[in-house]
């Protein structure tokens, strides 16, 4: 029964990237959260099938997870993707009703996202080695994300043919293979421009497609695909550590940086959700929580009765 089970997690697997155009992160998420769940069922009650899960074995499922120190935004997150599914095999009539549709996701502490400060942003620009090899390409990258705004799988996956100069804008393909159109600057412009000089020079081959095409040495078949997400994770991740001495940084935060110091500057909070490539407008309203906060900071640091 549970080779079933499995062979109906990798018909979801397989729908949420042909059909649905996910992410690579997204659909390795969706595959570990399903095959956990998956392997829970077999010591729970031998390998019963997907199928025939009553909605109480599900609640069960996350209370046990819950037991093992797992934070409520993992928990969610687990139940999102058992929803998910569900909700496939319910559309495609192998299940009679959904049975995961009333489970409720556990309430999420609310934590404001981390963010670099100007002169930290500053710095980590300029912390790449130009003179070394691969210094030039880590310093686009770190520009790229500060400047856009954009994701870890956007990111890698840009095309050259999406790069519009004269305009200075990128055709991105964000989640759900939803498109929205970046903007870069000047800086961001020249580095391109400087990079793919290099690159034609060095690796013609690899000038072709990807704006950052896969490292030579991981290719299978010598295929040009282009650099892996954990690639540019660990770059970017080298340069915050070496920066700011966080260790709990990540690409992610350069996007969380864009955004406040577009908001520190001035701007609508509606043209950060469309440049964010939020689907809803309470995505972005994070960041209004990270103003009131800082305005807070420096009430209490300034005001005589703040009470400090």
């Amino acid at each position: 029964m549970s080779s079933d089970n499995s062979e109906l997690i990798q018909n979801f697997v397989s729908y949420i990237k042909i059909e649905r155009g996910y992410s690579e992160n997204t659909i390795r998420s969706y595959n570990c959260d399903l095959n956990e769940f998956n392997l829970f069922l077999k010591s729970y009650d031998h390998g019963i099938s997907i199928l025939h899960v009553e909605k109480s074995t599900i609640q069960y499922f996350l209370q046990k997870i819950s037991k093992n120190n797992r934070s409520a935004r993992t928990i969610a997150r687990k139940l999102s993707s058992i929803k998910a599914f569900y909700k496939y095999l319910f559309m495609n009539g192998l299940i009679p009703h959904n049975i995961s549709h009333s489970i409720k996701s556990p309430k999420m502490p609310k934590t404001l996202p981390n963010f670099l400060r100007k002169t930290e942003a500053v710095q980590l620009m300029t912390a790449p080695d130009l003179s070394k090899s691969d210094g030039l390409r880590d310093r686009l990258i770190l520009e790229l994300f500060y400047c856009t705004g954009i994701r870890i799988s956007e990111l890698s996956g840009i095309k050259f043919k999406h790069i519009q100069f004269e305009s200075k804008i990128i055709r991105i393909l964000g989640k759900g293979n939803k498109e929205r159109l970046v903007i870069f600057s000047d800086i961001v412009s020249t580095l391109i421009k400087k990079y793919l000089t290099d690159l034609q020079t060095n690796n013609p081959q690899d000038s072709q497609t990807y704006l950052f095409p896969q490292i030579r040495q991981s290719r299978k078949n010598n295929s040009p695909g282009h650099i892996s997400t954990r690639t540019v994770y660990n770059i970017v991740k080298k340069y915050l550590v070496q920066v700011t001495g966080n260790e709990k940084l990540s690409p992610h935060t350069l996007r969380h940086t864009f955004a406040t110091h577009l908001l520190d500057n001035g701007a609508d909070l509606m043209a950060v959700k469309e440049l964010l490539g939020h689907s809803s407008l309470s995505s972005t309203q994070i960041y209004t929580h990270v103003q009131i906060e800082k305005l807070k900071t420096e009430y209490k640091k300034s005001h005589p009765h703040s009470g400090k």
